[in-house]
């Protein structure tokens, strides 16, 4: 079982919870070993035979030197091979920060100016080769914010910077943000058909894998607004406990559904309230399919919670001075949908090329 299938199962069972059902997550099977030729049978005189063995012995290929600091794909490189001597293993370790310096030049309500940073390990485990649990695989993530608050006067409601937000929107903030298994049940691999089954915690914003929008607003756009619908939040925490599962054939989600703790965990483990105030369910349908000859994909989603919520038709009278027209109490309840369809219009190989996309979502209350 290759790498790619685990990050990419990891991906589709999280992915559903924040309506981006359409995740381009594409299986691979490892490619297998060329069969090495058969060596010339040894001459019966000592020359014949010490030349042909040595033609016969592999040419030992001289190791590629490592590259340069710039050209590496790790600041760190390899560590002298170790590594990737640990990803052969099972093991692999990935480690970022990020650093921002904004302010606002014009207009909003004022002009203030933040540093704000964030840096994040993440720990990825084939337990298949670390344990011998074949077809299981693990993550765990930590952040640590720090630095000023996120930056606010934008004359938008949600922060302008995502990454800024989490775990904490200020302050230097330590917390272990996702630790979650998940196992993989083949069914065929060779087409890409397997069923997936995780449970544990989840940072859904780093796994949202969106053309616009990915690895928690570093490593493309910084804010997830036009993205999806903030709406969603009601049900559906930014760090979340549950479990979930996945139907996905030729290497793409097809049927979704995931159970959440609605109460938000970032900065604790929440296993000791875990869906105290309710349950969130997340059901997701994805339909990929062609038209004029190029990819396209219809999502529908949604997210149904039994927590209680204030009503979003009581904002006015809580903002508006004057007497309550009615009193406002906590509703139990909450539901969003959501339907997207993507379509390229260019398409000059996998998630290259230009794809427009539409969006209809609605929620109560």
């Amino acid at each position: 079982m290759s790498i790619g299938i685990r990050r990419s199962a990891i991906a589709v069972v999280s992915l559903i919870t924040l309506f981006v059902l359409g995740s381009d997550a594409y299986c691979q099977m490892p490619t297998p070993s060329p069969t090495p030729a058969a060596p010339e049978p040894a001459a019966t005189n000592p020359s014949g035979a010490a030349e042909n063995a040595a033609r016969a012995a592999p040419a030992s290929s001289a190791p590629a030197p490592d590259p340069d600091f710039w050209h590496r794909e790790t600041m760190t490189g390899d560590w002298g091979g170790t590594r990737s001597e640990w990803k052969e293993k099972g093991v692999e370790l990935e480690f970022k920060s990020t650093n921002f310096y904004q302010g606002i030049a014009s207009g909003g309500t004022n002009h203030n100016s933040e540093y704000t940073g964030l840096f994040e390990s993440t720990w990825k485990f084939d337990l298949g080769k670390v344990a011998g649990w074949k077809y299981w695989s693990s993550e765990i993530k930590t952040q640590w914010r720090f630095s000023g608050p996120a930056i606010t006067g934008t004359g938008g409601i949600n922060a302008s910077n995502t990454a800024a937000i989490i775990p904490a929107a200020s302050g230097s903030v330590v917390s272990i943000t996702a630790v979650n298994f998940t196992r993989i049940i083949p069914k065929d691999l060779k087409k890409g058909d397997l069923y997936v089954v995780s449970f544990g915690r989840y940072n859904l914003l780093d796994l949202l894998d969106e053309d616009f929008f990915a690895g928690g607003g570093i490593e493309r756009f910084l804010n997830i607004a036009p993205i999806g619908p903030l709406t969603v939040l009601r049900q559906v925490p930014l760090i979340a406990n549950g479990a979930s599962f996945a139907v996905v054939r030729g290497g793409e989600p097809r049927l979704t559904f995931a159970i959440l703790d609605p109460n938000d965990h970032s900065l604790d483990p929440g296993l000791d309230d875990l869906f105290a105030d309710g349950v969130t369910f997340s059901p997701g349908y994805n339909i990929p399919t062609k038209y004029f000859g190029k990819t396209a994909k219809h999502s529908f989603g949604g997210a149904i919670t039994t927590k209680k919520y204030n009503p979003f038709d009581s904002i006015r009278q809580i903002i508006i001075p004057g007497p309550p027209l009615n009193p406002v109490q906590p509703k139990r309840g909450s539901w969003s949908a959501s339907y997207t369809f993507r379509q390229y219009l260019v398409e000059r190989g996998h998630r290259d090329g230009w794809r427009p996309g539409a969006r209809a979502c609605d929620r109560y209350p």
